[in-house]
């Protein structure tokens, strides 16, 4: 996550960088039933995730590599990000295990277990 870089600039170093700019919108290719995701993984380039609200400038949508509808009604940026992320890591994101964490949060039935280095 960036602040304080206009969102054009940051969105063009990326690509210049060699990253992909996937820009989730409801008026982009459906996750689900287009294959883009399976295109998205196939580059093999880092990811840079943008996330449109209510007035995405015109300009994103020919900046983006991958333009990506969750669906094609209006729905939650956060929502959005969720289930782009989920799609995009199969759903193994939820069983990672970060190495070198500072912080472990351990599961358990009831209470809290946490573990810090």
């Amino acid at each position: 996550m960036e602040m304080g870089t206009p969102w054009k600039e940051a969105v063009k170093e990326w690509k210049r960088k060699g990253g992909t700019v996937c820009h989730l919108t409801m008026y982009g290719e459906n996750i689900e039933s287009s294959g883009v995701l399976e295109r998205v993984r196939k580059t093999g380039k880092d990811v840079m995730v943008v996330i449109g609200a209510a007035k995405v400038p015109g300009e994103m949508f020919n900046l983006a590599d991958f333009n990506i509808a969750i669906g094609n009604q209006p729905h939650s940026e956060c929502a959005a990000l969720a289930v782009f992320l989920d799609r995009f890591f199969k759903g193994k994101e939820l069983c990672l295990e970060f190495k070198d964490a500072r912080v472990k949060i351990i599961p358990q039935k009831h209470g809290k277990n946490v573990v810090t280095k």
